[in-house]
């Protein structure tokens, strides 16, 4: 068995040959409790990033286990609004991800002095609850839909660089998504803002499911109305302060996103086609 300490990161300016391709490793661009991401470019010039699982008190096969099961699940859900992996491999003991690099994250966009949330409105809508309409399909739940998980991706014009990019968004991260009949509600870790109400009172309100998929984003969709990303207490989310704030918005979409929001799963929009199809009729009173 090998242990954590034989784990060997990478260094920024390393070059990792894989299957015949130079990957060159670039400085840390994020880090989270499971892994850091590094900037990474490939021969083509693909603006990649390398994500590197980290150990955590865990022998060298646990972490296997755990890119092995990210790996499928990226294999399995490849979808244009779904993060690319390019390829995955073994290097010093060190376990790496090379997935499709995106520009920005929905976090950065409402960090710009903009007001035109209710303006890009449909088009994160379109292309978020499109990738999780997929994923639902394949029995999936993602669980984890939040500002820092919906990435901009700007697709440039190499034949005429000198033309505006095209913009796409893009869901990423699906390092907690489950087969919708393997969630366990007491072992599924959400942040305390985003718990839908079925987490904390599934007696209630019912179990985890797909719908989770749709009150997370309910919320991403508010926070673009709101021009800032709520925080909601347990004791909120259970009175229903999300849906109130999202009806007493003058907006196209307030009545599409309340409805995401509602605490009972009977009374909450069905599914992402659902919610999409009335995002689609609300832009039409734009």
């Amino acid at each position: 068995m090998i242990n954590p300490p034989n784990f060997q990161p990478p260094e920024e300016g390393h070059s990792i040959y894989y299957n015949g391709m130079r990957y060159l490793i670039g400085e840390v661009i994020s880090q989270g409790y499971h892994g850091k991401v590094y900037k990474c470019e490939d021969e083509w010039g693909n603006e990649l990033v390398a994500k590197v699982l980290v150990p955590r008190n865990q022998t060298y096969e646990e972490v296997r286990e755990q890119w092995l099961e990210e790996l499928n699940k990226l294999l399995l859900l490849r979808h244009q609004k779904i993060t690319f992996v390019y390829a995955a491999f073994e290097h010093r003991n060190t376990f790496y991800l090379i997935i499709e690099r995106c520009h920005f994250t929905l976090n950065d966009l409402l960090q710009l002095p903009i007001s035109q949330g209710e303006v890009w409105l449909p088009h994160v809508a379109r292309e978020v609850l499109q990738g999780i309409d997929f994923i639902h399909n394949a029995g999936y739940v993602h669980k984890d839909i939040h500002h820092g998980n919906v990435f901009l991706s700007l697709l440039q014009d190499k034949m005429n660089p000198s033309n505006d990019p095209i913009f796409m968004f893009k869901i990423g991260d699906l390092g907690i998504t489950r087969l919708e009949k393997d969630i366990d509600v007491f072992n599924t870790i959400l942040a305390e803002w985003m718990l839908p109400p079925e987490y904390l009172a599934p007696a209630k309100y019912g179990l985890i499911g797909k719908q989770v998929d749709i009150y997370h984003t309910g919320l991403l969709l508010l926070s673009l109305l709101l021009g800032e990303i709520p925080q909601f207490t347990c004791e909120e989310i259970l009175d229903g302060k999300p849906r109130q704030i999202a009806e007493s918005l003058s907006s196209p979409y307030s009545t599409a996103i309340a409805r995401s929001l509602r605490r009972r799963l009977e009374f909450r929009t069905q599914s992402a086609l659902d919610f999409w199809r009335e995002i689609s009729e609300a832009s039409k009173l734009q």
